[in-house]
């Protein structure tokens, strides 16, 4: 696995959170969904039974930074979402992403976001997709004959979550602030 989804989860351990990265990372997104702007406490809140009085770890603040950065950038085309590497078992990798899904969807309830049925359209279909991936069989091992469509198919879910998301947060938090980078020079 790589050394920032290491880092982070040794950081949860530490900050005694029994969650696995992409598990905090899916509560902060969700919170942001449902809430808009959400504060590192208010998220830390989220993460551990009985928040410390501590300092945030380092790669939970870079978490948080570069989620702010990429929600509110309009020169953003998608999260980077942190699940395990390719290298790490498919049944882990797939565990991960139904986590992460079920953590946004928790983050959001917590947030109190707007029900599904007062959402756009195209705001809808990604929360319908959240709940669809959800709600997706751990039980698949990547092995067999469909282990390259797996591959493949687990992929694909990855990416569309991670321009999806932003989608969703456009959607529902208009509208993103323009950074320098994304103006045009005349």
């Amino acid at each position: 696995m790589n050394n920032r989804y290491q880092n982070t989860m040794s950081d949860l351990q530490e900050l005694g959170s029994t969650l696995m990265p992409s598990e905090a990372q899916g509560v902060l997104i969700g919170m942001w969904l449902g809430a808009g702007r959400t504060s590192e406490s208010q998220w830390l809140q989220e993460l551990v039974d009985e928040p410390a009085s501590l300092a945030i770890p380092a790669s939970l603040r870079a978490l948080y930074s570069v989620l702010v950065n990429q929600m509110t950038t309009a020169d953003s085309f998608g999260l980077d979402l942190l699940l395990p590497d390719d290298d790490a078992p498919f049944q882990t990798r797939l565990t991960a992403l139904i986590e992460f899904a079920q953590s946004v969807l928790y983050g959001y309830a917590v947030a109190k976001g707007p029900a599904p049925q007062h959402l756009a359209e195209d705001v809808r279909e990604v929360f319908d997709d959240l709940q669809a991936i959800a709600s997706l069989d751990d039980q698949a091992d990547g092995s067999g004959d469909d282990e390259a469509d797996d591959e493949i198919n687990l992929q694909e879910i990855i990416d569309y979550l991670s321009a999806a998301l932003i989608v969703m947060y456009i959607g529902m938090h208009p509208p993103v602030p323009t950074t320098e980078s994304t103006l045009r020079q005349h």
